[in-house]
């Protein structure tokens, strides 16, 4: 199998190095192309053995399998031009808000299109995904493209309309768990810790809190509830979370302000 990328960009090269990473493809069996070489550079640096062409064209006719890597808004300019080229070809989407109306009215009509939103953990093979299908898909499509987007991490399909409230929950929210890790540690720091330590120390606690919330079976403010010891420190810290439901009402205003996003892309916004 060969796989192809169209944009050599972050996400092409995390989902490239995952997959490479947990053995689904040699670097060998990678092509990314992208407009210049130079833009291209990294994704040949970090995988060594993939191959480069300036050419959309040639990178379909050679790949099994064709990752869409590149930016929501240049979608209307790229894809019409792989119109012939695309015909009876399968394509992956990693953009987010863009529809597969919109990519079956630019691509071949017989094109097999899948929509997926991976995040960027896919890189150290603890990615988290959601795909949905076009209605040429196959079930020998869904089952590839399973094994692709959960080689690094896990997959989910789901039906299109969940695909911007998936974005803005598991796509962007790696971003926010590093706001949080950062915030954790300024406030160690604050309470007069090295901050090296308390960076450290937000990182584990992050880390372990995550690995033992994956590993149980109960929800996730039940294990909360397990660490508060009546009038001890924990117990202390969460009132002031969950106080008003701040926390609750800032995490809901946040993924809001990211769907809102992605439909604006999904309409063409800039």
């Amino acid at each position: 199998m060969i796989v192809g990328f169209i944009g050599a960009g972050k996400m092409a090269r995390a989902l490239a190095s995952g997959l490479v990473r947990k053995g689904v493809i040699t670097e060998g069996r990678l092509i990314c192309s992208s407009r210049t070489e130079k833009s291209g550079a990294p994704f040949l640096d970090l995988l060594p053995g993939a191959k480069w062409t300036p050419d959309n064209k040639a990178l379909i006719a050679k790949s099994d399998l064709v990752v869409l890597a590149i930016k929501p808004q240049v979608f209307p300019e790229v894809l019409p031009a792989l119109r012939e080229a695309s015909a009876g070809k399968l394509f992956l989407s990693l953009a987010a808000g863009v529809t597969l109306e919109k990519i079956a009215g630019w691509l071949h009509p017989s094109a097999r299109i899948v929509r997926a939103m991976p995040n960027t953990p896919v890189q150290i093979g603890a990615g988290a995904s959601a795909y949905a299908g076009g209605a040429n898909v196959r079930e020998d499509d869904y089952h590839l493209v399973h094994g692709i987007l959960s080689a690094p991490g896990k997959a989910w399909r789901v039906e299109e309309e969940q695909m911007d409230a998936v974005t803005a929950l598991s796509g962007s929210g790696p971003a926010y768990v590093f706001h949080f890790i950062a915030a954790l540690a300024k406030g160690g720091a604050a309470l007069g810790l090295p901050e090296k330590l308390a960076r450290d120390l937000a990182l584990q606690t992050v880390l372990g809190s995550a690995e033992f919330a994956a590993g149980s079976e109960l929800p996730p403010l039940e294990l909360a509830t397990q660490v508060k010891s009546p009038r001890g420190t924990t117990l202390a810290g969460c009132a002031v979370l969950e106080e008003h439901e701040a926390l609750d009402t800032l995490m809901a205003q946040c993924l809001a302000a990211a769907k809102t996003r992605a439909g604006e892309l999904a309409r063409g916004e800039n």
